[in-house]
């Protein structure tokens, strides 16, 4: 796609721009991302053309339906499955200035909203019919007719959703990835078990809770990613229960327990040296109060085991396959060019591309292609990678393989990448290809990517000898940080005595060092963060676009929910081509960067 307005002038400015600016930042030895300000030349070349990535994310499933105002009553009606809600919903963008819409059509249950001879379609979801219509077409063909960009989104190694137990990996079990499990209980001296879990330990999170005065926890980039994934629109509300507190002592005796009604809004925390039992489950608080009294001793056992990930409660939506099973390899690259084949996307985007958690995926194939990648057998598996410690909440330990294990796994992620890039531009040249992944890049390993690019100047005591090369940043136009933070700008972190770190502008930055030029940057704003504040959510995009090259809203539904169009109209008053949408541009900076530096 040519960039409209383009003269010889303004490309001979960028050429000069691209290789001066390159010579100064690529290879810039680079402190914390906190202590400054370094802008990368992608985004000041994208600056000087007036270029911005503006994303709106139109979640598969979410948007099936929208509750509107008939006579006064909320009435529940189709909307993406319907001409007149496509159509709704492309004048909306144009008239917000977005450029580019992400239609999710292959959610994470594995069921599709295209047209497809491959895949399952969606037709019922949460009790409701799905009409049979082709979601995909009618966004190209409305989007392409209002100028807009439309890219089609999968969720590339999800075939199944866990709440309601369907999906094709229900159908081929051998497809699902396998979850190094963890089975922990309480045990009275009379044998009594009762089976609880522990933070940062893969066991079921609707068991009791052991909390201890004294444990380590994940870091909080693990433990964002533990929890990102999880949106209002994936999972049915749980109910509530009555808590039941049991206190512990060091030595592991009961001192007592106490309903959490009684407190009358009190907090209450793990004793010194000792632990905290929080149950919330009627048929566990009458366990606990059947078999435990004051002063009773109690011993922690553990138990661990290979689970299918659709039998391991630790994932709680999806339902991952492996991607060294061949049968899914082929599955998933034949979807990619039915796709690209048959609709006129300008853009192909893959969410869902890696591994549950750290505890996954520890599959037959996986172990045989590690041992492969190491040249050598395994003599004590799984342990040699990580194992568990006999402190009930102590979390996992790093085995001596760690290191080398992470190493495997984004290799095998970018493997995969590879081949779904080389596949769908195999059949069209000039696809773009955009990513979403979660923002916390030195936490994110333990999902088994690294999105980041050859070039980066981050580093971590993690980092095997060639964990950097396994960096997938080069195969994407764009990717797509999920910045998902309330509080915006480090400065107003401080100001309110939060961690800076926790912000939209300080994850942005991170990815912009991440990254390092390797492709096109949008993070991603999370709507429902800023419920109320509209202005806010304006102040993150805004945020986000100085630090990068765009934005990406997640999710349409959200905004609709929040009747907030007229705020984003306002926000980008002007029109914005996508950067993404020259390739030769993102050509010609990667190109300056190579001959600036070498990759360290």
């Amino acid at each position: 796609m040519n960039l409209p307005g383009q003269s010889s002038i303004l490309l001979s400015r960028v050429n000069l721009a691209i290789l001066a600016l390159s010579a100064v930042v690529v290879g810039m030895h680079c402190p914390p991302v906190y202590a400054q300000s370094r802008s990368r030349v992608t985004r000041r070349v994208t600056a000087l053309m007036g270029l911005q990535g503006r994303v709106l994310w139109i979640d598969g499933t979410a948007n099936l339906t929208r509750t509107v105002d008939v006579n006064g009553h909320p009435t529940v009606e189709n909307y993406t499955t319907t001409q007149s809600g496509v159509d709704s919903i492309v004048r909306h963008c144009v008239a917000a200035h977005i450029n580019t819409i992400v239609v999710d059509v292959k959610p994470i249950s594995g069921q599709v909203l295209y047209n497809s001879s491959i895949a399952p379609h969606l037709t019922e979801w949460q009790g409701r019919a799905v009409p049979n219509f082709d979601i995909l077409a009618a966004f190209i063909a409305a989007g392409h007719k209002a100028g807009l960009q439309v890219d089609a989104n999968i969720n590339l190694l999800s075939e199944g959703h866990k709440y309601y137990g369907i999906g094709p990996a229900y159908q081929h079990p051998t497809w699902q990835s396998i979850v190094y499990s963890l089975d922990r209980g309480i045990i009275t001296p009379t044998g009594a078990r009762l089976p609880i879990a522990c933070d940062g330990e893969p066991g079921n999170p609707e068991r009791p809770i052991l909390l201890d005065s004294n444990i380590s926890l994940p870091t909080s980039e693990e433990q964002n990613v533990l929890e990102q994934e999880i949106t209002p629109n994936e999972a049915p509300i749980a109910p509530s229960n009555q808590q039941l507190n049991v206190e512990l002592d060091a030595s592991n005796k009961v001192v007592g327990y106490v309903q959490s009604g009684m407190l009358q809004g009190e907090l209450i925390s793990p004793p010194d040296e000792g632990r905290l039992l929080k149950v919330t489950r009627p048929t566990d608080i009458q366990w606990v109060q059947n078999n435990l009294t004051p002063g009773l001793p109690l011993r922690f056992d553990m138990r661990t085991e290979m689970v299918p990930i659709a039998q391991a409660p630790s994932e709680h939506v999806a339902c991952f396959v492996d991607p060294l099973n061949q049968e899914v390899r082929q599955y998933e690259l034949s979807m990619v060019r039915e796709i690209v084949s048959n609709y006129d996307i300008d853009g192909l985007v893959m969410d869902r591309c890696r591994d549950a958690d750290i505890f996954n995926d520890f599959s037959p194939l996986e172990k045989s292609g590690f041992e492969q990648f190491l040249g050598r057998q395994l003599t004590n598996w799984p342990e040699d990678v990580l194992y568990f410690s006999q402190r009930p909440g102590a979390g996992y330990r790093r085995g001596p393989l760690f290191d080398k294990w992470l190493e495997f796994r984004s290799t095998v992620t970018r493997n995969m990448v590879q081949d779904v890039a080389k596949t769908a531009r195999a059949i069209k040249p000039d696809l773009q290809m955009g990513i979403y992944v979660g923002s916390w890049y030195p936490g994110y390993y333990i999902v088994g990517v690294n999105w980041g690019s050859r070039y980066t100047s981050l580093h971590y005591d993690w980092f095997a000898k060639g964990y950097r090369n396994t960096g997938y940043a080069e195969f994407f136009n764009w990717i797509s940080p999920g910045c998902y933070y309330p509080t915006i700008t480090m400065q107003g972190a401080d100001e309110k005595g939060k961690d800076p770190e926790s912000t939209v502008e300080y994850n942005v930055r991170l990815a912009d060092q991440a990254v390092a030029d390797g492709t096109f940057l949008y993070p991603g704003i999370l709507v429902p963060d800023y419920e109320g504040h509209p202005e806010r959510l304006v102040k993150a995009m805004q945020t986000a676009a100085a630090y990068s090259e765009g934005w990406m809203l997640f999710d349409l539904s959200y905004i609709n929910d929040f009747k907030w169009w007229p705020y984003l109209n306002a926000a980008f008053p002007t029109s914005a081509a996508p950067p993404s949408s020259s390739i030769s541009l993102q050509s010609q900076i990667r190109s300056a960067r190579s001959s600036a530096s070498n990759p360290r």
